[in-house]
C-alpha cells in the first residue's frame, strides 16, 4: 500500500471552496454522462436526416470508443501535466465537440465531431476520482465519492427524457447545444477554485504503453459490440487483437522506466480485488438493464412509458443510497458499507430470478429498487478503497483504470446476455433463457461480495491525508 503518512491537508483559504470545485468537476462529468444517453432518442431522426440505417450506430460508438479507451492514457497524462489542466482541456474539447455536433450535415461529420466529444469525456472521466482523492481528507472522501456516484447515474437517468423534451421543443441539434452553458459554468468553477496539482511530480510519459493500452480497449469494445447481435469471425479476430495488444502492453510496461500502469499496482490486491469487484457489479447492473425491458414489454405487456418508469427505480435507488454509503465509509472502514451494499444488491438481483409472468409493475420496481440501493451503498466505499490503494504519483491513472473497469463491466453485461439469450426467443423458451442470464448475473454479483470480503482495508490508509501542492486556487 502507498505511504501517505506525510500528506497533510492544507488550511489555506481557497480550500474552503473545495466542494464548489468538486461541483464544477462533477458538473463536467454529468455533462459527459448525459451525452452518453441523450443521443439515443435522436438516432431515428438522425438516420433519416443523414440517409443511413444500420451505420447510425456509429454515432454512439464514436463517442463510447474514445471515452472508454483513452481513460487510462489520459489518467497517466494527468499525473504528468496536472489533473486541473487535463480537466479544463476536457471541458473545452467536450463543449467544442458539442457545438460541432449540432452543425453536422452528414454521418461522417457527426462521427468525427463525436470523437472530439469523446476525447473531452475521456479527459473528464480520467481525472475526477483523483481530484476527489487529493482535495479531500479521509473523513470527507466518502462524501466526495458519493457526489460522483450520484452524478453519473443521474446523467444516465435523465438523458433520454431531456433528449425527448429538447427534440420536441426545438430539434435534434439542441441535445448538443445544451452542453454549452453546463460547460461554461464548469470551466469557471474549475479554473478559479480547483488548485493546481503535481505537474512536476513525474517526468516523462509512457507513450508506447498508452498506445497499446488504448488499442487493446478499442479492439475489446468493438469485439463486444457485434453489429449482427452475435459474435462473428470479425468479432473474434478483434478480441484476439485485444489479447495480442494486452500481451505487448505487459512486455512494454515491465521494461518501461516510467510505466503508464506499473505492474506492481496491478499485483496489489487492495487495488485489483476491489477493481474486479466493481467491474463484476457493473456487469450485473448492465446485464439486468438489458434484459428486463424485453421482459417488461414482451411478457408483462407494458408500454414503453410504463416500462421506462419501472426501470427508473434502479438508478434512483443507486442515487439515493450513494449518499448514505459515502457517509458511512467516512465513519467506518469502507469495507463495511461496501459489504452491506454488495449483499443487498445480490438479494435484489436474486429476487428477479423467477421472472414471473404474473408480476405487477410494483413487483418489478421493488426488486430493482433493492438492487439499486445495494449498489448505491457499494459504489462510493469501493471507489475510496481503490483510490486509497493507488500510489500518489499514479492517482490519475488509477482513477482512469477504475472508470475503465466500470465501462468494461457495462459493455460485458449485454454481451454475455446476448450469448445466452436473444430477443428473437419468445414464450417459455425466451423466459427460460432470460432466467439463465439472471443466474449468471447473480454469480457475478456474488463475486462482487466475495471481492469485498477478500481483503481488509488497512488502518494506515484510513489516516491518509491529501496534500494540495498549490497555494493558489486560481493557478492553472
Amino acid at each position: 500500500m502507498p505511504d501517505h503518512s506525510n500528506i497533510v491537508l492544507s488550511s489555506s483559504k481557497e480550500f474552503r471552496f473545495r466542494w464548489w470545485a468538486l461541483a464544477g468537476a462533477s458538473l463536467a462529468v454529468f455533462m459527459a454522462a448525459l451525452d452518453g444517453n441523450v443521443v439515443n432518442v435522436a438516432l431515428p431522426i438522425m438516420a433519416r436526416t443523414f440517409g443511413v440505417s444500420g451505420d447510425i450506430r456509429w454515432v454512439v460508438l464514436s463517442y463510447i470508443l474514445p471515452t472508454t479507451a483513452l481513460l487510462g492514457a489520459f489518467g497517466g497524462l494527468s499525473d504528468v501535466i496536472g489533473r486541473k489542466r487535463i480537466t479544463l482541456v476536457g471541458v473545452v474539447l467536450f463543449v467544442a465537440g458539442s457545438i460541432l455536433c449540432g452543425t453536422a450535415q452528414s454521418l461522417g461529420q457527426m462521427v468525427f465531431y463525436r470523437i472530439i466529444q469523446g476525447l473531452g469525456g475521456a479527459c473528464l472521466g480520467s481525472s475526477i476520482l483523483a481530484i476527489a482523492t487529493v482535495n479531500f481528507a479521509p473523513e470527507e472522501r466518502g462524501r466526495a465519492m458519493a457526489v460522483i456516484a450520484l452524478i453519473v447515474p443521474l446523467g444516465g437517468v435523465i438523458g433520454p427524457s431531456v433528449g425527448g423534451l429538447l427534440i420536441g421543443a426545438f430539434s435534434w441539434p439542441a441535445i448538443f447545444y445544451i452542453n454549452v452553458p453546463f460547460g461554461v459554468i464548469s470551466f469557471i468553477l474549475i479554473a478559479r477554485l480547483l488548485p493546481a496539482d503535481g505537474a512536476q511530480r513525474i517526468q516523462g510519459f509512457d507513450g508506447w504503453g498508452a498506445a497499446l493500452f488504448t488499442a487493446s480497449l478499442i479492439f475489446l469494445i468493438l469485439g463486444l459490440s457485434p453489429s449482427k447481435g452475435r459474435l462473428t469471425t470479425t468479432d473474434i479476430m478483434l478480441l484476439a487483437g485485444c489479447l495480442a495488444a494486452v500481451s505487448a502492453f505487459t512486455v512494454i510496461e515491465r521494461r518501461a522506466r516510467k510505466p503508464l500502469l506499473p505492474i506492481s499496482l496491478v499485483r496489489r490486491r487492495h487495488f485489483s480485488i476491489p477493481l474486479a469487484g466493481l467491474m463484476m457489479s457493473t456487469l450485473s447492473a448492465s446485464g439486468l438493464g438489458f434484459v428486463l425491458p424485453f421482459f417488461l414489454e414482451n411478457t408483462l405487456h407494458m408500454g414503453p412509458e410504463k416500462a421506462g418508469l419501472t426501470l427508473l427505480f434502479f438508478p434512483l435507488g443507486i442515487a439515493a443510497a450513494s449518499q448514505i454509503g459515502g457517509r458511512l465509509s467516512d465513519r467506518f472502514r469502507p469495507q463495511l458499507p461496501a459489504a452491506v451494499g454488495a449483499g443487498v444488491a445480490l438479494v435484489g438481483i436474486f429476487l428477479c430470478l423467477p421472472l414471473n409472468g404474473g408480476w405487477s409493475m410494483m413487483d418489478v420496481a421493488v426488486r430493482l429498487a433493492i438492487g439499486g440501493l445495494g449498489l448505491g451503498f457499494y459504489i462510493p466505499p469501493s471507489n475510496v478503497a481503490i483510490m486509497a490503494a493507488t500510489p500518489r504519483d499514479h492517482l490519475g491513472v488509477g482513477g482512469g483504470i477504475l472508470n475503465t473497469g466500470r465501462f468494461l463491466g457495462f459493455a460485458l453485461g449485454p454481451t454475455i446476455a446476448t450469448i445466452i439469450w436473444s430477443p428473437s426467443l419468445q414464450g417459455a423458451m425466451g423466459i427460460s433463457a432470460m432466467r439463465m442470464v439472471i443466474v449468471v448475473l447473480v454469480v457475478a454479483q456474488a463475486a462482487t461480495l466475495a471481492s469485498v470480503l477478500a481483503f481488509r482495508f488497512r488502518p494506515e490508509d484510513r489516516e491518509a491525508r491529501p496534500r494540495l501542492e498549490s497555494s493558489s486556487g486560481a493557478a492553472a
